[in-house]
């Protein structure tokens, strides 16, 4: 019996020596608590009214213009650069050529800027690079690739967001039309046509920023409308009795908008823009951690820079849709050339929490204090990059070190943050002539 009972045991631990470790996990948390107790004094009533000057002066771009900011070949950018690569549909396979083709077609490019009219978005919606919802990927079976990285997805774009339409596609189901932040296909059900009265009104009139992630909208009847993401703008009326009236779009006759009240709870939303404080950013940073991590607002969802755009925007900030452009707001530090030591020393030293971008190529995020000497950011990541050019995937917003996932194993060492970091910017720097403190006139 003997013998049986000792092959059985070398067996056991067999297979206890080939059974698979415990997967590593790359050291994020979610908590905020640390880094509010030492904030930096709020922002003074003239800086907060000349950020906020310059954001609703962005803000109201496409009301502004007399047609879409664009030439025949920047608006096909899109064409030249995807035409030159191998393309995959969404069941993996190769683009169907056709299917291209149509897309291209469809575009309708020698009509830009036929239509010329101003719109409102009456309800979230995706910019899209072409006229379709169908997605467009790179090899999916690469690590970085396929899902959630459709190229066709522009931008998420939220309800009540100022456009002017260019011309529409050839079947007329998709607009090209130029948002406050970049350019690009919208679905025509998802816009309505507003008036020059309209536009006066809206562009008067006090706004509500809503920080409730997925707080559901209804008509001045209670009819469900949409669900409105956190720093979705809506127009003020007043506020009564817990609740604040608003304004809230609908598509009415000949597309055109039609503006009904409505209320929401003062639980769901504040009036913009918001204090610094504690408390507002316990509010905003603290609903946006956590949420999934969205190339491109695919599935309404945030990737790195639309998770900065959106935790600034109910402080009155604005800031441009990519993370290379948002990296140019504000007073810039340039950190290349630096070791880590020195940049993380910089950041420290010169960072303001809650304030201030860090920016490597690809990747924003939000600095939000240190402990000891250790720098600390708040991003919305995909993953880490292994040796392999595999990943550790996080898919979700966090807060971390800049030397996140330097002790996994199998990483690629060049791809830690702290290595590629090449500059900062404290966003909310505003030297005297770079804003003005009053929108246009129309």
């Amino acid at each position: 019996m003997i013998r049986p009972l000792l092959g059985a045991l070398f067996f056991a631990l067999l297979l206890a020596g080939c059974a698979p470790k415990s997967p590593a996990v790359p050291q994020v948390e979610e908590d905020l608590s640390h880094f509010l107790r030492n904030l930096p004094a709020p922002l003074d009533n003239r800086t907060r009214s000349r950020l906020y000057a310059d954001f609703l002066q962005k803000r109201y771009t496409p009301w502004l213009l007399t047609e879409v900011n664009a030439t025949r070949e920047s608006a096909s950018w899109a064409v030249r650069r995807y035409a030159k690569k191998e393309l995959y549909g969404e069941n993996r396979r190769p683009l169907l050529k056709k299917r291209w083709r149509s897309w291209i077609e469809n575009a309708n490019y020698p009509s830009l800027n036929s239509l010329r009219r101003h719109a409102l978005t009456v309800h979230p919606s995706s910019l899209r690079l072409f006229p379709t919802d169908r997605p467009i990927f790179y090899d999916p079976s690469l690590a970085g690739e396929g899902y959630p990285f459709d190229y066709n997805q522009n931008s998420a774009v939220k309800a009540f967001t100022p456009l002017i339409v260019s011309h529409l596609s050839y079947d007329g189901g998709w607009a090209f039309v130029q948002t406050p932040f970049a350019l690009g296909w919208l679905k025509v059900r998802d816009i309505a046509y507003v008036s020059s009265g309209q536009i006066e009104r809206i562009m008067k009139m006090p706004m509500v920023a809503v920080l409730r992630e997925e707080a559901p909208i209804y008509d001045g009847s209670q009819n469900f409308l949409f669900y409105a993401k956190i720093s979705t703008l809506l127009p003020l009326i007043k506020e009564e009795d817990g609740f604040y009236r608003v304004l809230v779009p609908k598509r009415g006759a000949n597309d055109s908008l039609t503006l009904e009240e409505s209320l929401i709870p003062v639980a769901w939303a504040k009036r913009s823009p918001l204090e610094m404080d504690a408390r507002n950013i316990d509010l905003v940073a603290g609903t946006l951690l956590g949420e999934p991590y969205g190339w491109g607002g695919i599935a309404m969802d945030r990737d790195c820079s639309a998770m900065t755009r959106d935790f600034f925007a109910p402080f009155g900030v604005w800031l441009p849709r990519n993370s290379a452009q948002q990296a140019k707001t504000g007073r810039i530090i340039d950190l290349s050339g630096m070791s880590d030591k020195e940049k993380e020393r910089t950041i420290v030293e010169k960072g303001v929490p809650f304030r201030t971008l860090i920016h490597l190529p690809g990747h924003i995020m939000l600095y939000v204090g240190s402990i000891g000497k250790k720098a600390y950011v708040m991003h919305n990541i995909w993953g880490i990059k292994t040796g392999d050019n595999g990943r550790y995937i996080i898919g979700r917003g966090v807060i971390s070190g800049l030397y996140l996932g330097e002790n996994l194993p199998e990483v690629d060492k060049e791809s830690i943050l702290i290595r590629r970091i090449d500059s900062m910017n404290i966003v909310t720097y505003t030297p005297r002539a770079e804003t003005s403190t009053s929108l246009p006139r129309l």
